[in-house]
């Protein structure tokens, strides 16, 4: 299986520029960590649905299932060991915020494409939830846009009307 690249070739554009322009205008700066880890845990589900409508024939029944189900569907098939981490551990993230309005107890930590565990290391002046949560969904967001589209083939193009359900009949 090809891993992504966590340092592009200066001659290889980064596809996920866009998707993570749209996390940063749709949680601001002074967004609630819920805000920050709902609107990523989203955007991240737009991609995941993105990679199976494309590479598997049946996806009605399988777009709508659950997070956890998806990200199941895709690895190890499709999605490489640190990248699927990384996905289960926002998702851990996610409902552990979403029950607790917010209060969660978490490490700082990013699973890297050699396998290696890192702890982050936030700045004394940064809130440590809103920093750590937006360099997890940032992480993903770049692994997982560049991977699906240099890997697998799937379109780096952003279909605002798809991801938001914007239906004007």
């Amino acid at each position: 299986m090809n891993r992504p690249i966590k340092k592009l070739n200066k001659k290889v554009e980064d596809k996920s520029k866009d998707y993570r322009i749209i996390f940063s205008i749709l949680t601001g700066q002074n967004s609630h960590i819920l805000t920050i880890v709902i609107v990523g845990h989203l955007l991240i589900e737009y991609l995941l649905d993105k990679i199976i409508t494309t590479k598997f024939k049946n996806t009605k029944k399988v777009v709508g299932k659950s997070f956890a189900e998806k990200i199941k569907l895709l690895y190890p098939t499709w999605l490489p060991l640190f990248l699927f981490k990384n996905i289960k551990l926002l998702n851990e993230i996610r409902n552990g915020v979403a029950h607790n309005l917010g209060v969660v107890d978490y490490k700082p930590v990013i699973y890297m494409p050699n396998g290696e565990l890192r702890t982050l290391k936030i700045p004394l002046k940064k809130n440590k939830g809103k920093f750590y949560f937006n360099e997890l969904i940032n992480t993903i967001l770049f692994d997982l846009v560049n991977y699906s589209y240099y890997s697998l083939g799937v379109s780096a193009d952003i279909d605002l009307h798809q991801m938001f359900n914007l239906d004007y009949k």
